[in-house]
């Protein structure tokens, strides 16, 4: 089952945060809460990122539009490594043969 926190309980849960930082943060689409009817929920994994949004924040100073560029970033490298992960489980399951030429193939590529 699907574990949801309310606007309250997540202002609660992450310390640097605030309504109006929260409210500041769904706007500008750096999280994006999961609508329902009672309003909008949060997962997990959107308390964490409302945690290290509020660390770059405070500690380095970013201001929104550089959140929101290191948020992509992260998103893009998290896709990234699940990618990866799946390909490499995918050839995992292939012949020692086509997993050596390909191992042969990246090494060339990559010098």
């Amino acid at each position: 089952m699907a574990v949801f926190y309310t606007e309250e309980q997540v202002i609660a849960a992450v310390g640097r945060l605030t309504r109006v930082r929260l409210v500041a943060f769904v706007e500008t689409d750096i999280v994006r809460p999961v609508e329902s009817p009672e309003g909008p929920r949060f997962r997990p994994v959107d308390i964490a990122r409302l945690e290290l949004l509020c660390e770059l924040a405070e500690d380095f100073e970013l201001q929104d539009e550089s959140l929101a560029l290191v948020a992509s970033l992260i998103d893009q490298l998290h896709d990234t490594r699940a990618d990866l992960l799946a390909l490499s489980e995918i050839l995992a399951d292939e012949p020692y043969e086509i997993r050596a030429r390909i191992g042969e193939a990246l090494a060339r590529i990559r010098g």
